[in-house]
């Protein structure tokens, strides 16, 4: 059982740990989350169209990913690389459904939340009166099964509202922290540094500076 712990121990301590815990600042104090991109096209879905378009779903999930491990108390920043030069009306299209996206996603936990707490309410309501219906009827009736059946109906309907109260919102509020967060941050659009390009074989490529 020692053994165990001593090796849990030096796992725990591995530079991969480290690295996982390590958390990269922007010069405004917010955390980046990079995403590299072939060019501006692929960060949006392919069965988008430009009035409307959205973002590819695998980018979705990687912002999320990343987002899951940075304390809820940071603020972001997404910072999106690609390889080929992207022009303002690319990076004011990334922007936009950046925005799009997290806002449709709160408009949506909102709904959800407010359906939660009614159907919440009404089986906690529910659960209460089956119980007292069931405490001022104790003495009178005759069938056990039936106040048995009283009983756990009652236990039962307190303990779905008080899941959905408690425990469905709580993660429903986390999704909306989440999405709030994501929708207010800066979103950079650049090329790869210099460096990356030549640590990752990019190809000489000339830094480009952001233009808001």
């Amino acid at each position: 059982m020692s053994n165990k712990r001593q090796v849990l121990k030096k796992l725990k301590k591995s530079k991969a740990m480290r690295e996982a815990k390590t958390l990269d600042y922007n010069k405004d104090g917010s955390v980046q989350i990079n995403v590299g991109l072939r060019e501006a096209d692929n960060f949006f879905s392919p069965y988008s169209y430009l009035t409307y378009e959205l973002m590819h779903p695998e980018v979705i999930n990687y912002i999320d990913l990343c987002e899951g491990s940075i304390p809820l108390h940071e603020e972001l920043s997404l910072d999106i690389h690609t390889e080929e030069p992207t022009t303002n009306e690319e990076k004011k299209r990334i922007r936009t459904a950046v925005k799009r996206h997290y806002a449709e996603q709160i408009v949506n936990i909102e709904a959800k939340l407010k359906r939660k707490t009614i159907s919440g309410l009404i089986w906690t309501i529910l659960g209460v009166l089956v119980l007292l219906v069931e405490a001022i009827l104790y003495n009178t009736i005759t069938s056990m099964y039936l106040d048995t059946i009283l009983a756990v109906m009652g236990w039962l309907f307190l303990w779905d509202g008080m899941e959905i109260l408690l425990s469905d919102r709580s993660a429903l509020k986390r999704k909306q922290i989440k999405s709030y967060r994501l929708m207010n941050a800066k979103v950079h659009v650049k090329k790869y540094s210099r460096k990356i390009q030549r640590e990752y074989g990019f190809g000489e490529f000339e830094e480009e500076e952001e233009e808001d």
